[in-house]
């Protein structure tokens, strides 16, 4: 969480405007909607006062609840008229998934719309402390110093920013008190309002009490009030009222959905509110007793204590029950540490620290651990001990002298630890774990940077761990050179200095070897490699046609290289060089207006071709390299790619103006609103290669992966010599704000499909969708190309997979009924997914009510060393807080 001590901390802290206790525990608040003034409260306030109307706004929190609490909440609320949704950036082009893997309850990780506080229309104040009073009817008795006034007929009596207004009102001039009857409505400002049948107050100290009474209390930062029903209200002091025997709610029903009951509670303005042995009811049933309850009012509100327990329930891990403790640190940063027991496994035990140093810069960090098999089975060969541990880091500082650091590390015991207790699908299955940390310096054209990075990829049979500790870099942009400012030429470099390594580890040796033909590569701590290239780019323009050519040249040095025979890694050192050619020809554009029957243009048809020939030689030792990166995979090649683009643009207006005003713009006058929007785009391209043997470094027969056969597809076609690349398609299309659809595909002109992916997403105000679906096959070589056909018979590298997520959203969160789906399959066979083809998915339901929402989600895990079946769920009530389910202290 981001927090800056003045000017950025609303934007910091928004979801956790304020917190809770209830006896020794506090809450932290975050963002939901929030109601009105109770309906018989509302109806006598506006007509006593028509300039005092009551908004609708909203308010964050948390709260300290019992399991049996929620199940109340689910079945005995209904009725309430939900509040209107706040509107989305209408620029916002991004359509993601309205569902994600973890499970979307927790209020700490769901962002929720904060609406803006909206102030009540004040009454107008009187300076000094005169009493000023005016009535239908005055009659005045007494003598001097001790005058008995009695006003009566819509009586309105102020002083400074309080207002008493009531049917009757009689003025004690000598004890200063004033006695009200019949409608009573009392107002500090816009801070409170206490109404009643009858009241006393005394107008030099503003005390008194009120029969019969209802009120508000002041909003808080995101607009929240608490309102309150007694049988008698006594304000003690300017900012301070005691209950007696009453209703504390954020509910704006005669019958509210949820309340507090005390004999007594304490309300102090713009703190808290305070109950003795409360009770708390659904629909005016009681639920449970609680000893105390404290209610925040504070306008920014960041207190110590405990979190409200959350829970959940798993087929595979029992039930869970977690507590958390929280820590402010100040005003710009807090600690947040929890313990988690699993029913049928073990204890966990995870901790947050934010911090915020201004606007921009932020440091998070946490961990996470469990001990297993502490409970229920023992550990053994059939139920392993799958504990472990979980750190991570994200952080971005900027320093003043242009200096930007940043942080994102993610470290894990091991990769069954993450499947069995990872909330995410995609973290369970991802076979990746990368941490970095670098500083930045951009200077004009130059970018300094000094990196650290550790990268664990973790296979069926092995792992491969690559480091940089450490990489120092300097480039250059391309940019003009001033000695030959009348020919455009821009020079650009890549330098590094880097000190890299490799470690592969086996399960199964024997298994390794036989897969691989070698041993696993081990080089030393740190293999030093030193890097620069430099190039030169000129672009021209002649008729229409224009042309970049782009040329080079590389040098790289290694400490130490592998044998080509062996495969062992040698203290001998290496220096590769080569040098570079590229040359862009992009002829002129073919262009066409397509028109409607009225004139008007429909689209425009665009088609944009291109070639792009390239060369590199000099890669001489290709087989003598070590490979970290993409630095060092790469190859010689001759080659040409060619291909062409069609694009096709609608008029549009800018996404401010709304889809009535486009379409009243149309056949009138080009209005300075409408612009060219590309709605579709279509590339093919292929490329044909002169040497299809790179130099020597395609090995026929195995997996090659190399630049530059990896460039525009990310499935390997590379295990044999070929002359043409697979076709690619890549087709985009972007109709509306709200919808995208994405295809790309490799045709193989002898073997057909290749393989294709293709997404898909939509984004309504009541509907949101998104799907990914991918497809590749084991390629069947031709004839001619059999010979190097793997084992399968098939092209080595290729794979068969079949892999699609569709996620479907209904509904808003913030009103009314939602749900949800969210699936993940997988159509090949894994060993661990038996013959489901369904690998995970989340189920969402919820209703969100003017003053409390519940939500409940059900999720399935068939993956890797898990199949868990999980029940979560979350409960919010308007000025108590969130109650549900959360992770601490994890990132995987």
């Amino acid at each position: 969480m981001e927090n800056d001590p003045d000017s950025v901390l609303k934007a910091a802290w928004c979801s956790l405007a304020a917190h809770v206790s209830i006896g020794a525990f506090v809450s932290q608040k975050q963002s939901h909607p929030v109601s009105n003034v109770q309906l018989t409260m509302r109806k006598f306030i506006h007509r006593r006062d028509n300039n005092s109307i009551l908004r609708v706004t909203s308010q964050t929190n948390r709260s300290f609840l019992p399991i049996f609490f929620g199940m109340a909440i689910v079945f005995g609320l209904a009725g309430a008229r939900p509040v209107p949704a706040q509107e989305t950036s209408p620029v916002e082009r991004k359509i993601t998934n309205p569902i994600t893997d973890t499970p979307n309850v927790n209020p700490l990780q769901q962002d929720q719309p904060v609406r803006p506080q909206t102030p009540a229309k004040s009454t107008e104040a009187l300076s000094g402390e005169e009493l000023h009073v005016t009535a239908n009817k005055r009659t005045v008795t007494g003598t001097k110093g001790a005058l008995v006034e009695v006003d009566e007929g819509n009586v309105d009596a102020r002083i400074g920013t309080y207002r008493l207004q009531a049917d009757k009102v009689t003025v004690y001039e000598a004890t200063n008190k004033v006695i009200a009857e019949g409608n009573v409505v009392f107002d500090q400002g816009d801070q409170q309002r206490i109404t009643g049948s009858r009241a006393e107050w005394n107008y030099k100290t503003k005390t008194g009490f009120f029969i019969n009474s209802t009120g508000y209390t002041n909003q808080t930062q995101d607009g929240t009030r608490m309102y309150f029903t007694a049988d008698r209200v006594e304000r003690i002091s300017l900012d301070t009222i005691i209950i007696i025997n009453g209703e504390v709610t954020a509910c704006d029903e005669e019958t509210p959905k949820w309340s507090f009951h005390a004999k007594r509670a304490r309300i102090k303005t713009g703190d808290r509110v305070r109950m003795v042995s409360p009770t708390f009811r659904v629909k005016k049933i009681p639920i449970v007793y609680l000893p105390y309850a404290s209610l925040s009012l504070k306008h920014r509100d960041r207190s110590s204590g405990f979190l409200s327990p959350t829970f959940s329930a798993s087929g595979a891990k029992g039930f869970r029950l977690s507590q958390a403790y929280y820590q402010t640190l100040g005003r710009s940063a807090d600690f947040t540490v929890r313990g988690d027991i699993f029913s049928k496994r073990g204890f966990g035990i995870g901790a947050d620290l934010r911090t915020r140093a201004n606007s921009r810069s932020f440091l998070n960090l946490g961990f996470y651990l469990v001990k297993d098999r502490v409970f229920g089975a023992r550990a053994s060969a059939t139920n392993p001990d799958q504990g472990g541990s979980s750190f991570y880091i994200d952080a971005v500082h900027y320093f003043p002298n242009g200096f930007l650091a940043a942080a994102d590390v993610n470290i894990t015991s091991s990769l069954a630890f993450r499947q069995v207790f990872s909330d995410s699908i995609q973290q369970a299955i991802s076979p990746e774990e990368r941490s970095q940390v670098f500083l930045n310096k951009n200077y004009h054209a130059y970018s300094l940077n000094f990196r650290v990075n550790s990268q664990a990829t973790s296979l069926q049979n092995s792992q491969i761990r690559i480091r940089e500790l450490p990489s120092i870099t300097l480039d250059r942009r391309p940019s003009p050179l001033r000695w030959l400012e009348s020919i455009p030429v821009y020079f650009s470099f890549e330098s590094g200095v880097e000190g890299v390594s490799r470690k592969e580890t086996a399960g199964d040796l024997a298994l390794f070897r036989q897969e691989a033909g070698r041993d696993p590569i081990t080089t030393p701590s740190i293999v030093q490699r030193f890097d620069f290239h430099p190039s030169l780019t000129l672009p021209l323009s002649f008729a229409g046609w224009s042309l970049t050519a782009t040329a080079g040249a590389r040098a790289t040095y290694y400490s130490n290289s592998i044998d080509p025979t062996t495969k062992l890694v040698l203290a001998r050192d290496v220096v590769r060089g080569y040098g570079e050619l590229e040359l862009d020809l992009r002829p002129p554009a073919l262009a066409r207006n397509f028109r409607r029957s009225d004139g008007s243009i429909l689209f425009r048809h665009v088609i944009e071709p291109f070639v792009i020939y390239r060369r590199i030689a000099g890669i001489d030792d290709f087989d003598r390299l070590l490979r970290f990166d993409l630095v060092d995979a790469i190859a010689d090649t001759n080659e040409i790619e060619y291909g062409l683009t069609n694009r096709f643009y609608v008029r549009r207006s800018t996404e401010n103006v709304g889809k009535k005003a486009a379409l009243a713009a149309r056949g009138k006058k080009t209005p300075l609103s409408t612009q060219p929007y590309e709605a579709l785009s279509v590339t093919i391209r292929q490329k044909y290669f002169f040497d299809p043997y790179f130099g020597g470094a395609l090995k026929p027969g195995e997996r090659n992966q190399f630049y530059p056969i990896d460039t525009f597809s990310g499935f390997s076609y590379g295990g044999a010599p070929r002359k043409k690349s697979p076709i690619n398609v890549d087709v985009r299309y972007r109709p509306t704000q709200n919808l995208s659809a994405d295809f790309r595909t490799d045709v193989d002109t002898s073997s057909g499909l290749r393989d294709m992916s293709a997404t898909f997403g939509i984004n309504r105000d009541f509907l949101q969708a998104f799907s990914t679906f991918y497809y590749a096959r084991a390629v069947e070589l031709v004839p001619s190309l059999a010979q190097f056909a793997d084992a399968r018979g098939r092209e080595p590298g290729t794979l068969r997979g079949s892999q699609w997520s569709p996620s479907v959203f209904i509904g808003k969160r913030d009103k009314g009924l939602y749900g949800g789906v969210s699936l993940f399959f997988d159509f090949q066979k894994h060993p661990f997914a038996g013959n489901r083809s369904l690998i995970s998915s989340t189920a969402t339901a919820g209703y969100t009510w003017k003053c409390c929402a519940v939500t409940a989600q059900y999720f399935t895990f068939n993956v890797g060393l898990r199949n868990e079946n999980r029940v979560v769920f979350a409960f919010r009530l308007n000025g108590i807080g969130t109650f549900g389910t959360e992770k601490i202290g994890q990132r995987f």
